[in-house]
């Protein structure tokens, strides 16, 4: 059955004028304007559930309170601006005003509509937000922007939100976008409607009667557009694997989404990606970043650079200061022993003085030919001796330690001299402990390029402002491929010029690279880069061919410089600004008869760069990541306006060290002169003392042996006679004391104690004691 209603019937006295409608089995929903005050003839905009089982019975209810006032004739009449759309869901409804920049949903209550939130975006560069709304599923809606300049394909951009989280940062992905972009058979179209069906499939009308229809993809797919020549209206996507760097688990409308950091997907496989494989973490080396294709060995793309700290002057650079410090030094280290001067002259003084106490032993011995051997001896180290002129077997010896110490310093002198300059200087200073021993003073400073310069200066820096850089871009970590890249020079304003360039890409190892000729010094180059893939890495190299000019050295230029964030991708928009210093070398010659050496290099200065959106995409949502397929690198060239100047002259010359060599001989010769006269003037003297004195004890010690011998044989003869005396003495008196013995022995005793060796001997020691 059929039935012919007008607005009137079923919304009487409110003047309504449906500007939008949705249907379920049923209700059905019918969005417009009508009056909200019917005395004073206000119009707002309203929404009214019709129940189809009672129809034409209504409800309305006011979807926002506006304070300003609608002008009838735009309510009235068509105006796009006030265009209304309708979406229905089980029992919830959207309402897309985008005059208002909203969209109101409302859940369905049996007999009226109940407005349950409302949500007002505003995007930049963006406006007519709900020109169109749809479901998705259960819990996405679709929000069509009907002017937006955030994507390069169309002029208008449909968004998708889940239901509950509807804000600015909170959109899941657009439409079009890197990975389903609308062909240039479109011409950026605005898109005037779309409808998304039960099950998923989106399809769009575009301003120009064009029609787009988009299939769910399933996990591991995306629908992309497919490129046509055919004259036809309607163009269909087709469901494609993940390309390289994403994956994708579930199913929808959208694009796939960026591998997490540490894992990968090479976009090689021929099915569907659901889950990126892990990267290695056994390898400290190992490079995964977002969005990453291969798992890239980092050792492998480093950083280099010819720059290098110039040499500070060593401390000491006087020649004798030198020779001094290297020939009286000593070591515990093996290898600093092993070269040590001193060292062998001592191991040659202790061989020299187990020679002397040879020369001594001989003659002690009485031995004539032992006396014929020492003779020759002593008048071949006579012969030898400078230290005492000849005079001294001794200085003989001696001379030899000397010559010893002095070949020492001659080997050191002439090893010195020849390791000079320091670009020619390869192996470490063996000769000596302190192995960085170089010939070389060195003088650093910066000066003003614009200051005149000697005519023998001029060549170098015409030589590095005339050599060519080239240029080499290498992208890392990622699926672009040569087909994607371009490059121009930029120029004041929006002007430039294409430059070629040469190209090359490795699948395996996911690495662009790109090569260009550098226009100038002060270029500013751009690569541009199409494509819905991601950078992990970028490192940036320039070289240049070296030149030899007679005294006038170019030298090669060779650096890179890596870019890369821990755990992210290159931003869309990264600038790279390289400022270069002139670095000229001056080596002054070692003969004065030779010219001055000159000698160029660029070296490169490396601001801080941002290298990564993450921030952004925090900020104002991670679909913006997907909403472009332009990646663009700069490259600013420029010079300082000054110039490194290092000065490297030797610290003695040949003719210098020569004098200094004979000097240090003489020296030699005189220290051991001189410690023979010390041995003359001190030791000699003490030594001829303390002998004089163990003579003179030792002639005593004799005299009073004789002494004591002498005495004990007097006393031997005086005891015999005394003895033969008291006998007789003892007869005569025998008779006279006979009766007194006691008196006759203590005249024995006395007599004893008078005679006896140990009194002897104690006046004797006290004697000599005296003595």
């Amino acid at each position: 059955m059929i039935l012919f209603v007008t607005t009137d019937s079923v919304w009487p006295s409110l003047n309504f004028i449906p500007h939008a409608l949705d249907i379920e089995d049923s209700w059905a929903v019918v969005a417009g304007y009508g009056y909200s005050n019917i005395p004073d003839k206000d119009y707002a905009a309203l929404g009214c559930l019709i129940n189809l089982s009672s129809f034409p019975n209504s409800s309305c209810t006011i979807l926002v309170s506006e304070k300003i006032y609608l002008v009838p004739s735009n309510v009235v009449y068509y105006n796009d601006l006030y265009e209304m759309s309708v979406s229905t869901r089980g029992r919830t409804i959207l309402v897309g005003m985008h005059r208002l920049e909203s969209v109101i949903v409302l859940e369905n209550s049996e007999k009226s509509l109940n407005v349950t939130r409302m949500h007002t975006l505003s995007y930049p560069d963006s406006s007519s937000f709900g020109r169109a709304v749809d479901w998705v599923d259960d819990n996405t809606i679709a929000v069509l922007i009907y002017t937006s300049f955030q994507t390069q394909w169309s002029q208008s951009q449909i968004f998708f939100y889940d239901k509950n989280s509807v804000s600015s940062s909170s959109c899941l992905y657009t439409f079009p976008n890197n990975q389903q972009i609308l062909g240039s058979r479109l011409s950026t179209p605005y898109f005037s409607r779309f409808v998304i069906t039960a099950r998923g499939n989106m399809a769009i009308l575009t301003d120009r009667a064009d029609v787009l229809i988009i299939p769910i993809a399933s996990i591991g797919y995306v629908s992309t557009w497919i490129d046509t020549i055919a004259l036809v209206y309607v163009f269909y996507y087709v469901p494609k694997p993940c390309i390289g760097g994403t994956y994708k688990n579930g199913s929808s409308l959208g694009p796939c989404q960026i591998c997490p950091p540490r894992t990968r997907n090479p976009g090689t496989l021929s099915t569907g990606v659901n889950m990126c494989m892990p990267c290695s973490n056994s390898s400290s080396t190992s490079f995964c970043p977002l969005a990453s294709l291969a798992d890239i060995d980092l050792s492998t793309i480093h950083s280099y650079s010819q720059a290098f700290a110039y040499p500070e002057t060593a401390d000491t650079t006087n020649i004798e200061d030198l020779l001094l410090v290297n020939m009286f030094q000593i070591s515990s280290e093996p290898r600093c022993l092993i070269v040590s001067p001193l060292f062998w002259t001592l191991i040659v003084g202790a061989i020299c003085f187990l020679i002397a106490i040879v020369m001594i032993v001989l003659k002690r011995c009485r031995h004539r030919q032992f006396g014929q051997y020492r003779n020759t001896m002593k008048n071949l180290f006579k012969r030898t001796d400078i230290i005492g002129k000849g005079e001294l077997w001794v200085g003989g010896l001696a001379t030899i330690a000397v010559l010893v110490l002095v070949a020492f310093s001659y080997w050191f002198s002439t090893a010195f001299l020849r390791r000079y300059p320091i670009e020619q200087t390869y192996e470490p200073a063996t000769f000596a402990c302190d192995q960085s021993l170089v010939n070389a003073q060195f003088f650093t400073a910066l000066e003003l390029l614009s200051l005149p310069k000697p005519d023998d200066e001029q060549q170098i820096f015409t030589l590095l402002d005339e050599q060519t850089f080239i240029l080499t871009m290498e992208f890392i970590n990622t699926g672009f491929t040569c087909d994607y890249i371009t490059a121009q020079e930029n120029f004041i304003g929006t002007n430039y010029v294409p430059i070629s360039t040469q190209c090359t890409h490795s699948v395996l190892n996911a690495i662009t690279s790109v090569t260009t000729i550098v226009p100038s010094h002060y270029s500013r180059i751009q690569i541009n880069i199409t494509g819905p893939y991601w950078i992990g890495a970028i490192r940036l190299c320039i070289r240049g061919n070296g030149l030899t000019n007679r005294s006038n050295i170019l030298r090669q230029l060779d650096f890179c410089q890596l870019y890369s964030t821990f755990n992210q991708a290159i931003g869309r928009t990264t600038i790279i600004p390289i400022v270069f210093i002139k670095n000229i070398n001056v080596t002054k010659p070692l003969s004065t008869a030779d010219p001055t050496l000159y000698s160029g290099l660029w070296i490169p200065t490396f601001g801080s760069v941002e290298l990564s959106d993450e921030a952004y995409y925090a900020e104002f949502g991670n679909y913006l990541r997907y909403t472009t397929s332009l990646t663009v690198i700069q490259i600013l060239l420029d010079e300082r306006p000054f110039y490194i100047k290092n000065i490297q002259e030797p610290i003695v010359r040949a003719a210098e060290l020569v004098f200094h060599g004979l000097l240090f001989t003489s020296l030699c010769i005189e220290l051991f002169a001189f410690t023979f006269v010390l041995v003359k003037l001190f030791l000699s003297p003490l030594v001829r003392w303390i002998k004089c004195i163990c003579k003179k004890y030792s002639s005593m010690d004799n005299k009073s042996i004789d002494s004591n011998e002498k005495i004990k044989t007097s006393f031997r003869t005086n005891h015999f006679e005394r003895n033969s005396l008291t006998g007789q003495t003892d007869s005569n008196q025998t008779s006279s004391l006979g009766s007194d013995s006691t008196l006759f022995k203590r005249l024995q005793r006395e007599d004893n104690d008078m005679y006896s060796l140990p009194e002897i001997e104690a006046k004797y020691q006290e004697r000599a004691n005296k003595f």
